[in-house]
């Protein structure tokens, strides 16, 4: 658990949480009991479709609502625009991105406004969203480390949807 919560620190620095301790207590229940974690939030098919993810799943799950998710990438950039307050060029449908494309062109505009920060790809959807998260970019590699000890999917800007 302690490395949960390290994990979680370093994604949320600068988010103020509201219900803290609700959430650790759903992610020592994911830890704990991930069946009853799992039937309490409706995921009970993840005990056969990826039973080595229930903590991915219960920690994206939990910090949800900080997450930049969505489907198409003009989606996403609004998100990303919303949470940098406006400080992003609009999304440049004239250049006809494809994914990896503009996560490199968006990757290139927050280092340019914002050098600290990187975008980060987090957890995995279980379906066709992309999960993104911007983190400060000194924490990215005890991010991956933690991950990779916890078994979440993560990956820095330059790996994110290459294949």
């Amino acid at each position: 658990m302690e490395k949960i919560k390290e994990l979680i620190g370093l994604l949320l620095a600068d988010f103020e949480l509201e219900n803290e301790d609700d959430m650790w207590t759903a992610l020592q229940l994911a830890v704990d009991n991930p069946k009853q974690y799992l039937d309490d939030n409706e995921a009970e098919w993840l005990l056969e479709a990826d039973p080595e993810g229930i903590v991915q799943y219960a920690v994206s799950n939990e910090i949800g609502e900080f997450m930049i998710i969505g489907d198409k990438i003009d989606e996403i950039h609004e998100l990303i625009v919303d949470e940098l307050e406006g400080d992003l060029p609009a999304y440049p449908y004239e250049k006809k991105l494809n994914a990896a494309d503009y996560i490199q062109w968006v990757t290139a505009e927050i280092k340019k406004e914002y050098p600290e920060l990187e975008l980060i790809e987090i957890g995995d959807s279980y379906g066709d969203n992309i999960q993104l998260m911007l983190v400060y970019a000194e924490d990215v590699p005890r991010i991956k480390e933690l991950c990779e000890a916890l078994n979440i999917r993560c990956n820095s800007a330059d790996e994110i949807l290459k294949f």
